[in-house]
């Protein structure tokens, strides 16, 4: 009896410690991460072609080229030397703010609350949200900064990893404040198109739990290896628990 007692609880240590490492792996500080790619969509004269910009009217105005754009993370800001310090200081000041105790998304960037609950769910709101990527956005290409200050709109897809279906927004810091992006569409396939009206600091936003905006999973609030694992460690006991009773009745 004791034999199966101590059987029981070294598997459920067993099957706690590896839910709670399944766990971990939903978790992922964006001061860890890289910035996330952007996908290229085409070769135009050898050069790789990442987006394009779209006028008022509908017609397109030019390509974008990946040559044009450096995309820093917080993460890589301190040390990188190809963005420029002010655009350097302004992505880590936003980062602090995020990342400040009892931060909420709805105060933060009020108007994504209306974008959530039509996009994602009526009894959801901003709060809802977490930051999965944190980045700046940097233009060298001269013509990109004066077509969007003429009312264009830049089409660019970022390969996120997120699963298809998973709602997910964004927000840039423009003028002193953060304002939801054009459109954010999740393509399916890991990736996600977005329009932006400027070039500016990007915070990507998915579905996560707790306050602290800094860390978000990867894949959302995707529980289902968790689920799995909570559904084997209660079939293991279950079936233990069985065992145990069948041997009382055979010793009588």
């Amino acid at each position: 009896m004791k034999r199966l007692l101590t059987l029981i609880i070294a598997i459920i240590l067993m099957l706690t410690i590896t839910i709670s490492a399944s766990a971990a792996d939903f978790v992922e500080s964006i001061t860890n991460k890289g910035a996330p790619e952007l996908v290229v969509i085409d070769q135009l004269n050898g050069k790789d072609v990442v987006g394009f910009i779209t006028g008022p009217d509908g017609d397109r105005l030019s390509t974008e080229f990946l040559d044009c754009l450096i995309i820093t993370s917080v993460s890589e800001a301190p040390t990188d030397p190809d963005i420029p310090e002010d655009a350097k200081e302004e992505l880590l000041k936003v980062y602090e703010e995020l990342n400040k105790p009892g931060t909420k998304l709805s105060e933060v960037c009020p108007e994504l609350t209306d974008i959530v609950k039509e996009k994602w769910g009526k009894d959801k709101t901003a709060d809802d949200l977490v930051i999965k990527d944190l980045f700046d956005l940097t233009d060298y290409c001269d013509d990109l900064k004066e077509h969007l200050k003429d009312g264009a709109i830049l089409d660019l897809t970022f390969d996120l990893g997120i699963g298809k279906g998973v709602f997910v927004t964004a927000m840039v810091y423009v003028d002193g404040k953060w304002v939801p992006v054009v459109d954010c569409i999740n393509n399916g396939d890991g990736t996600v198109t977005v329009k932006f009206d400027q070039i500016c600091p990007v915070a990507f936003l998915v579905p996560g739990s707790g306050v602290n905006m800094s860390t978000v999973s990867p894949t959302t609030n995707d529980a289902s290896g968790i689920i799995m694992w909570s559904a084997v460690m209660l079939v293991s006991l279950v079936a233990i628990m069985a065992l145990v009773m069948y041997r009382r009745r055979v010793n009588g």
